[in-house]
């Protein structure tokens, strides 16, 4: 990879770390600390880049302002010990006349920590205890007063900490720091702070050390344990905390191949996860969160180990449960984004990848964190997740989760699932499973099921029969594409509904309605007739698959039906075998093809010819467009004054365009701009030099005279003052070379 500026562009997961605070319930306080901190340098692994980065902040900042510096993370991740790194070099004991470490911690007391800093300045505690915060301030404020100093705020939970004791803490312009270690990122930017550093998680090579570390000490690990060994630092996805945890059972276990193997493929979540340690260290990260997120935290273990959770997916999920308090002034999907990045911002669930409008796209829960929300889900009844061993007290659950669809092929286990009467929920998250297997339907009260793993050759009619039902996601697909029973239009309820392989037909009278149906994903063109969009007039979300017959000849004309959909923001249209010797759309009905308050536009595989793009053109509301496989094809693509009023990210991708060519006041808002395998492109519109919100230039597998264009337009932003321009450039040659 190629990248024109001097900072590469890429997500920033949340993953964080925490200290390794043990706090007693009971506890009315928790005290803070200034203990002075062991001089024992201890061996740091996968600290050391992290450690050179945050002492070239302190010492070769280059101003004598007050700096402040946040280390923020998820619990476990090891940031007091690289802060204690930090705390303990040389270099900044000798750069700063008076350093004090203060242990915060969720239970905090502010005149505790006043105290804790006045016992480091040689105050006779006893004396002064129990004197005003002004008094105890005034004390601070004149003893610090000229002095160069270096103050570490550790395992910090409320903005409050340093938003008091700034008011006693004197800028004295001499290159003074304060540290703060916190989980929350709200905390880290309320101190303004002059770096927020985001604690990495360790590599597998930096894993597999700290296991070694900690089960062999000095001696090696001997050959025949390496292969299950790594597999089990591997295990324990880079997180500190997880890995001496495992490796604390390890040291005291027996070293045979067959036991660290069993340890490796079964056991190491199950071990990590029971550690008494580990679980003081989560539960705190789940004992502080707000009321009305614990039990979205509480949802996302519902999914497998290393799954990557689609935040769309997520929201429908939360809205459809029911769990979330409606908002009168936000819509509930809005509302429950807000949560989804909340709950990033607290380190408790890890961002993966954003989409096109800088909103989460996916993330993860780390798998400690699975088994806690596992763990904690059943003490409420909150979900169960079903397994082979102890589905003990599953009649009173309230949500079923199944995260290997095989068991349903288990007659005991069906008996065990008809048996919750009152299931609100099922959830199949495990892996697709290929062929048809026996699944419990008989749940009266049920509201959501999600249901893609699993293959249906034809709808199951128990789903009729679910009056309550909001959510309902399902994959079936036989010899042929069918048509959902006609009694579909009678779930009113119906919020979200997803059938992959599967159509609407058209309403059997025109009081047919679903009218709280917001999204309908996985149906062809064929459920896209006039009767039909007009029967669900809020709906937000549409997608639809078009699988063109071998000898197509029929043309399709669904587009000019959308217009009925005034509420639709998001539209994504995909030909999954796309045939461009056919042109199986009719031209001659599009000419307003979208509703006018369309915000995002996906198309793959129509072939239709560029000068129809001048209607996308001029859609007043869309934000995002996304064309692929030749969605729009021809040599030359001309854009005319004032097209894509809004645009703030496109994506090219396959296409044969040759020229392009844009009127210079095209694009005025567009932010980001992904150009895929164009290989017959070979210069961009020179207008993109001016566009002044223009943030990235992504390319990949194109034409170097491509690449050059590029170039000369990150050239012409800089000379106007747009120094946030960046351009990444990527071959997939890149990822076929040996790794050296």
């Amino acid at each position: 990879m190629d990248s024109f500026t001097g900072e590469d562009y890429g997500i920033q997961d949340l993953h964080q770390s925490t200290n390794y605070l043990m706090l007693d319930e009971d506890d009315a306080t928790v005290w803070s600390r200034t203990d002075d901190l062991p001089r024992k340098k201890s061996k740091m692994v996968g600290l050391d880049d992290e450690l050179h980065e945050i002492m070239n902040l302190l010492i070769h900042r280059g101003s004598s302002e007050r700096k402040t510096e946040s280390l923020v993370g998820m619990a476990g991740i090891g940031k007091t010990t690289l802060c204690r790194e930090v705390y303990e070099h040389p270099l900044v004991l000798s750069q700063f006349d008076f350093c004090v470490w203060l242990t915060v911690g969720p239970k905090f007391s502010f005149d505790e920590i006043m105290l804790d800093i006045l016992a480091k300045l040689n105050f006779d505690i006893a004396r002064i205890y129990g004197y005003r915060q002004e008094v105890l301030g005034k004390y601070i404020k004149e003893s610090l007063q000229g002095r160069k100093y270096f103050m570490v705020l550790d395992d910090v939970w409320n903005t409050q900490v340093w938003y008091e004791l700034k008011k006693f803490i004197p800028d004295n312009r001499n290159g003074s720091v304060i540290m703060l270690t916190t989980r929350l990122l709200e905390v880290a930017k309320s101190a303004n702070s002059y770096a927020v550093h985001r604690k990495r998680f360790l590599n597998s090579k930096e894993s597999w050390h700290l296991l070694c570390e900690k089960v062999f000490d000095k001696d090696l690990c001997p050959s025949q344990l390496e292969e299950a060994g790594k597999k089990i630092a591997e295990s324990c996805e880079g997180l500190p905390l997880a890995i001496i945890a495992i490796s604390k059972h390890l040291s005291k276990a027996e070293r045979t191949p067959e036991y660290w193997t069993n340890v490796a493929e079964k056991e190491s979540s199950t071990i990590i996860g029971e550690d008494a340690e580990v679980s003081k260290v989560l539960y705190l990260s789940y004992q502080y969160l707000p009321h009305h997120l614990k039990a979205c935290f509480l949802y996302t273990g519902v999914v497998p180990r290393d799954y990557v959770i689609p935040a769309s997916r997520l929201i429908k999920l939360w809205c459809s449960e029911g769990f979330l308090e409606p908002n009168l002034t936000k819509l509930l999907e809005d509302f429950a984004m807000e949560c989804l990045q909340d709950l990033v911002s607290r380190s408790v669930v890890l961002l993966r990848q954003q989409s096109s409008t800088n909103k989460i796209k996916t993330c993860k829960v780390h798998s400690v964190f699975l088994h806690l929300c596992i763990r904690e889900a059943g003490k409420i009844q909150f979900f169960h997740v079903i397994n082979s061993k102890d589905n003990q007290g599953i009649e009173s659950q309230r949500r079923i989760c199944i995260q290997n669809n095989v068991l349903f092929g288990i007659k005991d286990m069906r008996e065990s699932m008809e048996s919750v009467e009152n299931a609100r929920s099922l959830l199949c998250t495990g892996p697709h499973h290929q062929h048809p297997v026996p699944i419990c339907l008989g749940f009266d009260l049920l509201r959501v099921l999600d249901a893609l793993t699993i293959r249906f050759y034809m709808f199951p009619t128990e789903v009729i029969k679910l009056s309550s039902i909001k959510h309902l996601s399902i994959l079936s697909r036989g010899a042929r594409r069918s048509y959902l029973p006609m009694e579909i239009w009678t779930m009113k309820e119906l919020r979200h509904l997803r059938v992959m392989g599967s159509d609407l037909p058209d309403p059997d009278s025109e009081s047919a309605l679903l009218p709280n149906l917001s999204t309908l994903v996985g149906v062809s063109a064929h459920s896209c007739t006039k009767r039909v969009l007009r029967s669900m007039p809020n709906l937000k979300k549409l997608g639809i698959q078009i699988e063109l017959p071998v000898d197509a000849t029929e043309t399709l004309c669904f587009f000019d039906h959308l217009a009925h959909l005034s509420q639709l923001e998001s539209f994504k249209c995909c030909v999954v075998n796309p045939n461009l010797k056919v042109q199986f759309i009719d031209l001659h009905k599009v000419t307003s093809m979208f509703p006018i308050g369309l915000k995002k536009l996906s198309l793959s595989g129509l072939g239709l010819p560029w000068e129809y793009m001048s209607i996308i053109a001029r859609l007043p509301n869309l934000q995002v467009l996304k064309l692929r496989c030749y969605a729009f094809r021809g040599p030359v693509w001309k854009i005319y004054k004032g097209g894509f009023s809004r645009l703030k990210f496109l994506l090219l991708e396959d296409t044969d365009m040759e020229c392009w060519n844009a009127d210079c006041d095209c694009f005025p808002m567009l932010q980001r701009l992904i150009i895929q395998h164009c290989y017959k492109l070979k210069e961009m519109p020179s207008g993109f030099g001016d566009i002044p919100t223009l943030e990235m230039i992504e390319l990949l597998d194109c034409d170097p005279s491509l690449v050059a264009s590029a170039k000369q337009i990150l050239e012409k932003q800089k000379s106007s003052g747009n120094e946030s321009l960046q351009i990444r450039v990527e071959s997939s040659e890149d990822d076929r070379k040996p790794k050296s």
